[in-house]
């Protein structure tokens, strides 16, 4: 990856990105993302529209997720801490003692640290952590802290970009944060390349609360097929996905089965390709049963340590991901997107 491309890649995993409040990746994606429109839904998804001359082109939506997990502050503390509720689960055990920054209503940053004062961790041997005993030290008095935030700030969790080698990358929500990363390039590749369909490439938000951004941007695009762009776990999957194998095709999980129209094309037009079957669903599991059924698979890469604020992706395979699409979505046709929901159109 060209190093002006990873330094975006730095600010977008660094932005603050909470589901609710992705502003500051939206404007990161607005600034370098190529479009012919700008298409968004009311929960602040945002898509770049680039359109076809075919007057009955149908439409493909490449999405990937906006927002990340956080935290939002549910109470003040007498003695100033901060308690919490976790948007989307999120285990006690990796929170404890990690960096937060709270951002306020008026998107002022302060940094604090999650903490328990109910166990001397340097003494006692624990093993189990419960999030009821973990609050937020912001180094403030009660005063301080009432005079500075508001139940509902929200926080997010630190883990800065950091390049482990010439390859590997490390960050919070690097699972989507590259996938956006990847459409950027994607919309600078095609630019100027005439399609035979519209394709909106964009960012969900609130995806990661239960995909509820999911459906209104699938509603506001009326896609007829969908490509989802995501991180698989290299720790939940049978057999084991492996980073460095290039693009992971998702074939099966709890939430979704890919459209089998869709994944058969993929597959035999983009070789090799590794195979994904695990549990965690992503937005295909809304986009695919949204409106009157819409053909949806996964692709992304495989990465490591999902659900922390450190993951782990090879940038080697983010290149290779952004070759092939460049390569499936220049020759594919509004033609071959209606035969993926089986040639029944609805316009």
């Amino acid at each position: 990856m060209e190093k002006q491309n990873i330094e975006r890649l730095k600010a977008l995993v660094n932005a603050m990105g909470v589901s609710g409040e992705e502003q500051d990746v939206r404007a990161l994606l607005k600034k370098d993302m190529i479009a012919d429109e700008w298409v968004s839904d009311r929960l602040g998804s945002l898509f770049a529209l680039k359109r076809s001359k075919n007057p009955k082109a149908k439409t493909l939506m490449l999405a990937a997720s906006l927002d990340e997990e956080g935290l939002m502050v549910s109470e003040i503390l007498p003695d100033g801490k901060l308690k919490f509720v976790t948007l989307e689960a999120l285990s006690p055990a990796s929170l404890l003692h990690q960096q937060v920054c709270v951002y306020t209503r008026e998107h002022q940053c302060f940094t604090g640290i999650i903490g328990c004062d109910k166990i001397k961790f340097m003494e006692t041997a624990v093993n189990q952590i419960k999030m009821e005993d973990l609050s937020l030290d912001m180094g403030m008095s009660y005063e301080e802290a009432c005079d500075t935030f508001t139940i509902g700030d929200l926080a997010l969790i630190k883990g800065d970009f950091t390049m482990l080698n010439e390859h590997c990358a490390m960050g919070k929500a690097l699972n989507n944060r590259l996938m956006l990363e990847v459409m950027i390039e994607l919309s600078q590749v095609l630019q100027e390349s005439e399609l035979d369909y519209h394709l909106a490439m964009g960012g969900i938000a609130q995806s990661v609360i239960g995909w509820r951004g999911s459906k209104t941007a699938t509603y506001v695009i009326q896609p007829d097929a969908a490509l989802v762009l995501t991180g698989f776990d290299t720790a939940n999957s049978q057999p084991a996905a492996k980073r460095g194998k290039g693009v992971t095709v998702g074939i099966y999980d709890k939430q979704m089965l890919p459209g089998k129209r869709l994944l058969h094309d993929f597959m035999d037009k983009i070789q090799p390709c590794q195979e994904y079957l695990g549990i965690y669903g992503n937005d295909g599991s809304f986009i695919h049963k949204t409106l009157k059924g819409t053909p949806t698979l996964s692709l992304g890469i495989a990465m490591s340590h999902l659900g922390s604020n450190h993951i782990l992706a090879d940038l080697n395979d983010a290149e290779c991901l952004k070759k092939e699409l460049v390569k499936y979505l220049s020759g594919l046709s509004s033609e071959d997107i209606e035969s993926f929901g089986y040639g029944v159109c609805y316009d």
